[in-house]
C-alpha cells in the first residue's frame, strides 16, 4: 500500500518528493514541496488522497488556512530574520540579526526544523537553548510548537496559511518569546524527585 500511496502523493502538482515510513515510532508521511508550490492546494489534495486510503476520516471537513480560533491574530514581529532552505536530504535553517548569524542543517521533518530554528535563534540571541517537545498541526491549519526550558513548557501557534516557513518562524518565535517573558503553557514539567 505504501508504494501506491507514495506514487499517488507524488502526482499532486507541487510535490517534489514523498517518503512514507509507517513502521517506526516517529515515522510518518513526509512531503517535500517544489519551490513556489501552492501549499494550501497541496494540503487539500493530500488530505483527499489520505481519506480515500482510509488513513484520515472524511469528517470534520478540513479547510486549511481558515482558523476559527485565531482568524484575526496579528503576525508578531521579531528582531531576527529567518530563512529555511530545502536541501536534497534535509533543510538549512538560518537565523540572523544585524550582527550575528547562525545556521543548522537538519532532517526534513517539522520537529527537526523547529529544533534547528530554536537552537539557531537562541544562539543569535545569546540565550540558553530551548528544547522543542512537540510539533502538531490541527485540522484548522494551526501549527503548534511546544517548547521547554527545562522547568516550564511554552506554546507557540501560527496558521500554515501564512506559508510553512512563516508559520514555523511565528510559532517557534512565540514559544521562545513566551519563555523569555515567563508566559507558560500551564504545563509545568513533572518532577523526577520521589
Amino acid at each position: 500500500m505504501t508504494g501506491t500511496l507514495a506514487n499517488r502523493l507524488e502526482q499532486i502538482p507541487g510535490v517534489a518528493a514523498v517518503t512514507i515510513d509507517l513502521t517506526d515510532i516517529g515515522g510518518g508521511i513526509n512531503v517535500r514541496l517544489e519551490p513556489g508550490a501552492d501549499e494550501i492546494l497541496v494540503m487539500e489534495k493530500l488530505r483527499e488522497i489520505l481519506v480515500a486510503y482510509g488513513i484520515r476520516s472524511a469528517d470534520p471537513k478540513v479547510q486549511l488556512g481558515r482558523s476559527t480560533r485565531r482568524a484575526h491574530r496579528p503576525k508578531r514581529e521579531f528582531d531576527v530574520d529567518v530563512t529555511i532552505t530545502p536541501l536534497k536530504t534535509g533543510a538549512r535553517v538560518e537565523v540572523f540579526s544585524k550582527n550575528v548569524r547562525s545556521f543548522r542543517v537538519v532532517p526534513a521533518n517539522p520537529s527537526a526544523i523547529a529544533q534547528g530554528l530554536s537552537d539557531a535563534w537562541c544562539q543569535v540571541k545569546g540565550r540558553i537553548p530551548v528544547e522543542i517537545l512537540g510539533v502538531t498541526i490541527g485540522d484548522d491549519g494551526d501549527l503548534t510548537i511546544v517548547a521547554s526550558d527545562g522547568v516550564n513548557q511554552t506554546i507557540g501557534t501560527a496558521n500554515v496559511s501564512l506559508g510553512w516557513e512563516e508559520a514555523l518562524t511565528q510559532a517557534v518565535g512565540e514559544a521562545l518569546w513566551s519563555s523569555d517573558t515567563g508566559q507558560q503553557a500551564d504545563r509545568p514539567l513533572a518532577s523526577n524527585s520521589s
